[in-house]
């Protein structure tokens, strides 16, 4: 996933010689890392299932003490979301590596330098500062093009709530300009782009994560995760296309799932199109992933299972 050369950082590391000064550092400190954005998911156990809810007819006939296949759900498309932000983010990791080339009272370039995994690219990375405002681009061109050549694959930019790493920011992955401008983007070629938005300011936290396929091959993709004091974990996304009922249709499912540290943890299946359109489910399940709690709107003779107490309060995620 990594387009900047290492080589030629390497090289560019040992000519600038010298340390990050101050300033070097806030330019930094404007970039996220992956302990900013990545879902903190609770500790595997042993005791819960993998995800099982797609295209399973009556998946929601669920028994209390079952393995919870919701939460095995949030678990996969949670590891699924922290490695697209990984991938993202993998872009940004070598220039914190050295010391920019250049270097200007608001502005910051490494580069530019040969692209040893595209013959015939160079890259560069620019960052601007206005107050507590940055913005910044990693930037290719046909080697020989000039400066009207650069265009940028990689966009972001960051507002600073005065304090380090804490604030409002955004990275776009323009896959399309790639392919466009003919260089291959070989790991995400379905993608016409790649979207992050987030705030670390303020509790709870939020960072969401858009997809946009080519040409609509899928429907846009959108995964949010939230975070909470006392590291209580939110995701939300949609589920399209599921058998969640005997009928002739297929729902479209909004799913939100709550968890704790522990691995207790709450879901809202919320229906959005189908069978049962408007319809809402509830789960609760315990340290191990099992069911401890469930409720249907649509079961006017059985609406609930178990006791509603065993769910966690989840209170400081509302709203």
């Amino acid at each position: 996933m990594r387009h900047l050369p290492v080589a030629c950082l390497c090289l560019a590391l040992a000519a600038c010689g010298g340390d990050f000064s101050n300033d070097d550092l806030e330019f930094l400190n404007a970039l996220p890392r992956r302990e900013d954005l990545a879902a903190k998911l609770p500790a595997k156990n042993s005791g819960r299932s993998a995800g099982g809810l797609a295209t399973r007819s009556s998946a929601l006939v669920v028994r209390l003490g079952e393995p919870s296949k919701l939460m095995g759900d949030t678990e996969e498309t949670g590891r699924a979301f922290n490695a697209s932000v990984d991938a993202l983010l993998s872009r940004l990791e070598d220039i914190r590596s050295l010391p920019p080339t250049t270097r200007e009272p608001d502005r910051r370039v490494w580069g530019p330098y040969r692209d040893q995994n595209h013959a015939g690219y160079d890259v560069r990375f620019v960052m601007t500062r206005e107050a507590l405002s940055f913005d910044y681009q990693l930037e290719y061109r046909k080697t020989g093009t000039g400066e009207a050549g650069w265009w940028a694959f990689l966009r972001g930019t960051f507002e600073s709530d005065a304090g380090i790493r804490k604030g409002v920011g955004g990275l776009h992955l323009d896959v399309e300009r790639a392919e466009q401008e003919g260089l291959p983007a070989t790991d995400v070629t379905a993608l016409r782009r790649l979207d992050i938005h987030y705030q670390t300011k303020a509790l709870p936290t939020r960072v969401e994560l858009t997809f946009t396929p080519k040409n609509g091959a899928f429907p846009v993709a959108r995964y949010t995760y939230r975070e909470a004091q006392g590291s209580l974990g939110e995701m939300q996304f949609l589920m399209p296309g599921q058998d969640l009922v005997p009928g002739g249709l297929l729902e479209d499912l909004s799913l939100t799932t709550r968890w704790s540290p522990d691995g207790r943890g709450m879901a809202v299946l919320d229906v959005l199109s189908g069978d049962i359109r408007g319809a809402k489910y509830t789960e609760c399940w315990d340290v191990r992933g099992r069911v401890t709690f469930t409720a249907r709107s649509w079961d006017f003779f059985n609406p609930t299972e178990g006791e509603r107490a065993t769910c966690p309060d989840f209170s400081s995620l509302d709203g």
